[in-house]
């Protein structure tokens, strides 16, 4: 009975001095002030900066990546955390042993096809020096014929004939001149005709490009006329030397000898009718005189028929054959130098072609090679081992985890070796510091592995784009990536500590600050529970930027106050009232309301965050 009385003692005291409590702390001017904890707004320094979580990471890599076109497995290799030294370098330690039974294999069938390739670019190279002596000599033999015409010529009219007549015919007239359009038709022969060249010094309109250079010029024969008159070249030719004068003086000769003999067997047969008038010779005598006049007379035609026809017919012809034969033997040289263009031209691209086969095969023997060595990894960077990529996420190095017998694919990073003098911070900015975070400002850091240590540093990166892999999941969220330098070397950081980065984005030398959470924020308007005696004064006050504990103040709290570090239940009751909005707590001027009214009303009221967006407007 003793115990139960004093059991229902204590309850009603405890009773009696909750409703107490909660008198004074609902009722209209009731005191809450001793309850709530104050901090005095402060005048000083202030320093503003931006607040984000990172992990430790070298600014720069050596990443050993596998080589090898096709998935290869992982033979052996060394255990992760091992410190390569001089020694292991020196001594060339492998690091990592692939499979290379499938790069032999490709070796050995390539080598049958690199042979076959080397025996035909061997084949194609003295093919096109044959076919380029082939055309010499197929040149050499049209310009002798050519030669040998240009002097059968020559023989039949003479060389000062021959000259004038092949000059006016716009064809080479001297044997100096065969030798040098022979040449020029021999170098067009032997050069490789490129189809791109011709084209682009052949455009539209006419005119060469400036700077291209000009095609290969193309000698041909200005055509004849459909007759040529030979007769004229007989004119005062008797004196000439060659085999048309020769016989046109023969000829002549021939025709004079005809007619002296004419006149002598005419003045026999005169004679000899007189002497057989008078009975003086027989009558048989004159007979035969008579005959021998006859024909002489007929061989004085003849050789004046032979001499018309010479000139007439038989010079002209001839001197038509012979020039006719000269022009197609330089007819044949042009044709011999097109067709072995053509056969260079074959020749050529046959050995380009092998070539390109042979430079190809060549440089994919080099490659399997290469890929054969380096399946064998071999320590040539001292420091840490560790698998995979430092840089890539933790789940694509789980998707491709590294271990004896994993397969791996081309370019895939097997081992990393970071370096551990140069290290730095991976931190992502929030859009909504982007405006504040600049390249070059000074960074405090501070490591979990060492809470007592803080380091220093530097904003060297910040990204133009969020972060795409950031908005996968959440596509609402958008991060910055931003990479920080630390200053010095520690030799107790290792990639993959998590850290933290204090970004100083400005330092404020004489202001009033109160903490974030001591900020109310209603409607785009801030305010502060000022201590005022025995009361708390709801004020409004004009706030400016903050960090992650303190805030700038600019009007309505003086240094020194003393502002609520938590929003009063009084207050809050008192603020759900119509009409009381921005009033000190327990106006007596303000309209009571119930105290069930009100409660679903909207307050924000600021607290430690990494990005207080609201209270920073």
């Amino acid at each position: 009975m003793k115990k139960k009385a004093n059991w229902k003692t204590w309850t009603l005291g405890g009773t009696a001095f909750i409703g107490i409590a909660a008198w004074l702390l609902l009722a209209p001017g009731g005191e809450e002030v001793t309850t709530v904890p104050t901090f005095s707004a402060t005048r000083g320094p202030l320093q503003v900066a931006v607040l984000q979580g990172g992990e430790i990471r070298a600014l720069q890599n050596y990443e050993v990546k596998s080589e090898i076109e096709t998935p290869t497995k992982i033979l052996s290799i060394i255990p992760e955390g091992y410190l390569v030294n001089e020694e292991d370098i020196k001594d060339g330690k492998v690091l990592v042993e692939l499979d290379s039974t499938d790069i032999k294999t490709r070796i050995q069938n390539h080598e049958i096809e690199f042979q076959t390739t080397v025996s035909n670019y061997i084949d194609a190279d003295e093919g096109r020096e044959i076919q380029k002596s082939e055309n010499q000599s197929l040149v050499r033999d049209m310009k002798e014929n050519s030669t040998f015409a240009l002097m059968d010529f020559e023989k039949y009219l003479g060389r000062d004939l021959t000259t004038k007549l092949l000059e006016d015919a716009g064809l080479p007239s001297s044997v100096e001149s065969l030798d040098k359009y022979a040449v020029m038709l021999d170098n067009q022969a032997n050069t490789p005709v490129d189809p791109a060249v011709a084209k682009s010094t052949a455009p539209a309109g006419g005119k060469a490009k400036p700077g291209t250079p000009a095609p290969a010029k193309k000698l041909t024969a200005r055509p004849l006329q459909t007759r040529v008159d030979f007769s004229p070249f007989l004119e005062g030719a008797a004196g000439g030397d060659g085999e048309a004068q020769q016989k046109l003086r023969q000829l002549e000769d021939e025709l004079l000898l005809r007619k002296s003999e004419l006149a002598v067997a005419k003045q026999k047969v005169e004679s000899s009718e007189r002497l057989a008038a008078r009975s003086f010779i027989s009558k048989t005598q004159l007979e035969n005189d008579q005959v021998t006049h006859e024909k002489v007379t007929l061989a004085g035609k003849t050789a004046t028929t032979e001499l018309d026809l010479f000139k007439k017919y038989e010079f002209s012809k001839q001197c038509a054959l012979l020039l006719s034969a000269y022009r197609e033997s330089l007819t044949k040289l042009e044709r011999t130098v097109r067709a072995n263009r053509s056969k260079m031209a074959q020749a050529e691209t046959r050995f380009q072609t092998s070539k390109r086969r042979y430079d190809m095969e060549l440089a994919q023997r080099e490659d399997l090679e290469h890929q054969l060595k380096a399946c064998t990894i071999k320590a040539t960077q001292p420091g840490l081992v560790a698998y995979g990529d430092l840089d890539a996420g933790a789940s694509y190095n789980y998707s491709n985890s590294i271990e004896e017998g994993a397969t791996i694919r081309l370019r895939q990073t097997i081992l990393t070796i970071p370096d551990m003098s140069q290290m730095g911070v991976s931190v992502k900015v929030h859009e909504s510091q982007m405006k504040k975070v600049k390249i070059g400002q000074s960074v405090l850091i501070r490591v979990d592995a060492e809470p007592g240590k803080i380091l220093e540093g530097r904003v060297a990166e910040l990204a133009l784009m969020p972060d795409s892999s950031s908005s996968r999941f959440t596509p609402n969220l958008k991060v910055y990536p931003a990479s920080v330098h630390i200053n010095g070397a520690y030799p107790w950081l290792r990639p993959g500590m998590n850290a933290k980065v204090e970004i100083v984005v400005d330092q404020l030398t004489d202001v009033v600050f109160v903490p974030v959470q001591s900020v109310e924020v209603e409607q785009d308007q801030h305010f502060c529970y000022i201590r005022s005696g025995s009361k708390l004064e709801r004020r409004s006050i004009k706030t400016g930027v903050f960090n992650d504990e303190f805030i700038e103040v600019r009007d309505g709290v003086n240094a020194g106050e003393e502002v609520a570090l938590s929003l009063p239940k009084k207050a809050a009751t008192d603020e759900a009232r119509p009409g009381n909005h921005g009033a000190p707590a327990g106006d007596p001027e303000q309209p009571t309301e119930p105290k069930g009214k009100g409660k679903g009303k909207a307050k924000a009221v600021a607290a430690v965050a990494p990005a207080p967006t609201t209270a920073a407007r």
